[in-house]
């Protein structure tokens, strides 16, 4: 199983996430990137990162956190751009083209994933955050970011939503000073919520059943 997207993975919720799954019987493998997401791929190229990952047939699952940094600009890739070569390569946040553009984004990531034989693509929306205005824009990236996984032979969507309340009570209680950023008991509080929905995807994977009882007969 591979657990992949921003540097939230590489925080506490990726690591309890891992932690949990690794003690289910599973193989983790995590691999968090600063400030990663599916916008900005002249900065960090989320796609080609996943494409360098030896996933395939034997990964019952892969689940993304992505979509925390994606709240900006689209910067287009050359092959995205009008043929004459015309044009800005950014996509502006109030553009009416940058909804249709994330979306395809995300669908192509997770098919992309699908393709080399992953059962199931798990993806874990951006979690709630302190600042309303970000709070807002992240609720455009989570509304693609499902509609995406509906077009892919393998998606999944997973909301994290829940922490509003909280975080206008205790915002530090939560999250890290940034206000972004899961601290334990905010990752322990999501992870809480989506676990059950998570592990019953990841449990209907008859490759996995076989190879918990060929690990149990070794023993």
């Amino acid at each position: 199983m591979l657990i992949f997207g921003s540097s939230s993975v590489n925080g506490s919720f990726g690591r309890l996430m891992a932690d949990e799954l690794s003690g289910l019987g599973y193989q983790v493998q995590r691999h968090g990137h600063s400030a990663a997401g599916l916008a900005r791929p002249d900065f960090r190229d989320m796609r080609q990162l996943l494409d360098q990952l030896p996933v395939g047939r034997n990964t019952v699952s892969v689940l993304l956190y992505v979509g925390g940094n994606d709240a900006q600009a689209i910067w287009l890739r050359p092959q995205e751009r009008p043929k004459n070569g015309s044009g800005s390569p950014w996509v502006w946040w109030k553009d009416e083209r940058w909804p249709g553009l994330y979306e395809t984004r995300a669908v192509a990531a997770i098919e992309s994933l699908c393709a080399r034989g992953v059962r199931h693509v798990i993806v874990l929306a951006p979690a709630d955050v302190v600042s309303e205005r970000l709070q807002s824009r992240l609720e455009r990236v989570r509304n693609l970011l499902q509609r995406a996984t509906q077009s892919t032979s393998c998606g999944h969507f997973v909301a994290t939503g829940g922490d509003v309340s909280a975080l206008n009570q205790s915002p530090s209680a939560l999250r890290t000073p940034d206000g972004t950023h899961m601290n334990s008991a905010g990752a322990l509080r999501v992870w809480s919520r989506v676990r059950d929905k998570v592990l019953s995807i990841v449990r209907n994977s008859p490759e996995r059943e076989a190879l918990l009882v060929r690990r149990t007969q070794r023993r």
